[in-house]
């Protein structure tokens, strides 16, 4: 079966999650109300700073815990029935395994679980082998594994009998740049057979690089949906950051040229005036001179997602060394 059916792969709607904690079993809001519908065939970026509601809504889907309201689906069934489940795989962003097995038996065992046939397992297992790169290792226990090697086998075994539908949460930590490359050449691969891909990373340039659609949660709500190029086209021209005691002053100023003063500089907290092109960047700069506003600096705009991720979350990630959120991720 593949995944390229009428319906979308997966479904949330209205999907919430609650706790409760303390002494007082004070009620905590993990995800809010969360609706959106994922095409099959495609890669679809997850999102969000710690504690944003990613790993809760992963859980959700997977049905490892109850909405409290709301539903989902995967290929129009509840993630609790076996059909999906089926057509499914899924790498954590934490696990263990037997550390005396070897790579080989560990990927068989799993496709025993997985209620694979009997016949083709020898082949499956080592399709999987050979796509994340472990032929040499697959002989050897997973003790003497290292980190990049660990993460390689527990994608193998969310990609054992190539899926429909395949969960990543934070598949590429550890990896080297080699291995990041040859799992993003997978991932392609899946789609170009009409597969289907969630992935949840950190690393926005690979998310960048793959997803076709991408969710940000921010405080368990979607802040932005759409694809990589409509969400955060690429950047023209350069950002000029400048400091003043009253910045609002030059807003009339930059309204004329068709211009704004964006999110505040990430490093200064200085204001930011972007995709200012060749054509008015002198004049820009003349006018802060001349009214007395000191340049900090003038730099190519940065393009794409991360920009985008940092100016919708900005305001809302913790300092450096401040207590970590209680709102679980």
């Amino acid at each position: 079966m593949n995944g390229t059916g009428a319906g979308p792969a997966v479904v949330a709607e209205g999907l919430g999650k609650d706790y409760r904690e303390g002494f007082l079993m004070k009620t905590v809001s993990a995800l809010g109300e969360v609706s959106f519908s994922l095409a099959p065939g495609m890669v679809h970026g997850l999102l969000g700073p710690n504690g944003a509601g990613k790993s809760t809504t992963l859980h959700l889907l997977l049905g490892f815990i109850r909405p409290t309201r709301g539903r989902a689906t995967l290929f129009g069934r509840p993630p609790s029935d076996s059909g999906s489940r089926r057509r499914l795989g899924f790498l954590p962003e934490v696990f263990a395994f037997d550390g005396f097995t070897t790579g080989r038996r560990l990927l068989r065992r799993f496709d025993v679980l997985a209620e694979h046939p009997v016949e083709g397992r020898e082949a499956r297992v080592e399709a999987a082998i050979e796509a994340v790169n472990l032929i040499d290792a697959a002989p050897r226990a997973i003790k003497t594994y290292s980190k990049g090697m660990m993460q390689r086998i527990g994608l193998a075994q969310a990609l054992l009998g190539d899926p429909d539908l395949v969960i990543l949460d934070e598949p590429m930590s550890g990896m080297d740049p080699a291995t990041r490359y040859s799992v993003r050449e997978i991932l392609k691969a899946r789609k170009d057979r009409g597969k289907t891909t969630v992935l949840s990373s950190h690393i926005l340039s690979d998310v960048e690089a793959l997803a076709d659609r991408v969710l940000i949660l921010d405080r368990g709500r979607v802040v932005a949906d759409g694809s990589p190029g409509s969400l955060a086209p690429s950047r023209q021209g350069c950002a000029i950051v400048f400091r003043d005691d009253r910045p609002e002053r030059f807003d009339a100023f930059l309204a004329e040229h068709d211009l704004a003063r964006g999110p505040a500089d990430r490093d200064s907290g200085d204001p930011r005036i972007e995709n200012v092109n060749d054509t008015v960047k002198q004049r820009v700069l003349a006018h802060l001179t001349a009214e007395r506003a000191e340049i900090v600096s003038v730099t190519p705009c940065e393009p794409g997602l991360e920009s985008l991720f940092l100016a919708l979350t900005r305001n809302r990630l913790p300092e450096i060394g401040s207590p970590p959120a209680g709102d679980p991720e």
